[in-house]
């Protein structure tokens, strides 16, 4: 039963190890800060680190003192307690360093598993005059996971709008493989993407659909259940978590012809047929959808999450929450990112 204790011992050692990596990463800065608040107020807590690591008897770069335990290991001057401060310091940015790199390692493997986190956002303006060309910006924000491709098909009322044109200007991706307006039908559909390692942003502008208003009334524009966010996870999952949908007002009032001639300016044909630039290639041809028209997310059934992925979406969270505290965002503050 020896090998069994010792197996226990290493793994208690490894999970012991993994916790306070990530505990100084996520406090080591005011654990730093605050050492030498301990050293004064209550010397008895705190510790030399080299006193700690030497051996009885030998001087202590820090203290310049001979080590002495029996005394205790308690930093002799506050200079040993500000040099150990920079100590713990530097601990808690290895340790952040580590938590990045676990972060990245794991997600770029496909280890992690995708969850259904990215959303698109459709701007709130709620009223248009007749005539107006408006631009509606496609938006992902709450992305946690590297973005590989995106479908993003659109809906909305013929009688009261038409679209002019979809930009990809702006946009995060660098390569598209499909665009299709349908003025009749009220559907537009923009297909594309980015190759490896995606994008990694916690927001970004997909691209620009520019919508004319044709008649007064109350209209709805909405993401349709074949939108696709895929991650760049090695399975292609979708993690698009919802389809936003948005009703705007359309005036009985009608633009100016100068106003008109203005607006012309709004829509600029950005994307020829197979125009390749210096930082996108977009190529769309008339062909079945490429990445399919059945997908429906509002009648799939919710697969019970496996074990394994919940440990692995556990280790992911604790990730990011770290790397988001020290990038600014602050404890959740990235959802509410638009």
């Amino acid at each position: 039963m020896q090998w069994l204790k010792t197996i226990g011992s290493g793994v208690l050692f490894l999970v012991g190890s993994w916790m306070l990596v990530h505990i100084f990463a996520l406090l080591g800065v005011f654990m730093a800060a605050a050492f030498p608040l301990w050293w004064i107020f209550a010397p008895k807590l705190t510790v030399c680190f080299l006193c700690r690591a030497q051996e009885d008897g030998s001087i202590c770069p820090f203290c310049r003192r001979k080590i002495n335990k029996v005394d205790g290991l308690t930093p002799k001057t506050l200079a040993s307690a500000l040099a150990n401060s920079m100590v713990m310091l530097v601990f808690s940015f290895v340790s952040l360093g580590v938590v990045y790199t676990e972060n990245r390692v794991l997600q770029r493997t496909g280890l992690f598993p995708a969850t259904k986190t990215a959303s698109f956002v459709i701007p709130s303006r709620g009223q248009f005059r007749l005539g107006e060309i408006f631009p509606i910006k496609i938006e992902i924000t709450n992305n946690n996971n590297p973005i590989n491709a995106v479908q993003a098909d659109i809906g909305f009322n013929p009688q009261r709008l038409e679209i002019q044109d979809i930009s990809t200007k702006d946009s995060f991706a660098n390569v598209f493989i499909q665009k299709e307006i349908n003025n009749e039908a009220g559907y537009a559909r923009l297909t594309g993407g980015l190759p490896n390692p995606g994008f990694l942003e916690n927001y970004g502008v997909f691209g620009t659909v520019f919508f004319k208003s044709k008649s007064p009334g109350l209209v709805k524009i909405e993401f349709l259940p074949t939108s696709m966010v895929l991650a760049n996870d090695g399975r292609g999952s979708n993690i698009l978590k919802d389809l936003p949908t948005m009703s705007y007002l359309i005036l009985a009032e009608e633009i100016t012809a100068l106003e008109a001639e203005e607006q012309k300016k709004l829509v600029r044909d950005d994307n020829v047929l197979g125009e390749s630039t210096a930082t996108q290639l977009v190529f769309f041809e008339d062909k079945p959808p490429v990445l399919g028209t059945t997908v429906d997310l509002t009648k799939k059934p919710i697969q019970p999450d496996k074990p394994t992925n919940m440990i692995m979406e556990g280790i992911k969270r604790i990730d990011q929450m770290i790397i988001n505290f020290w990038k600014g965002y602050g404890w959740g503050r990235n959802r509410m990112i638009k």
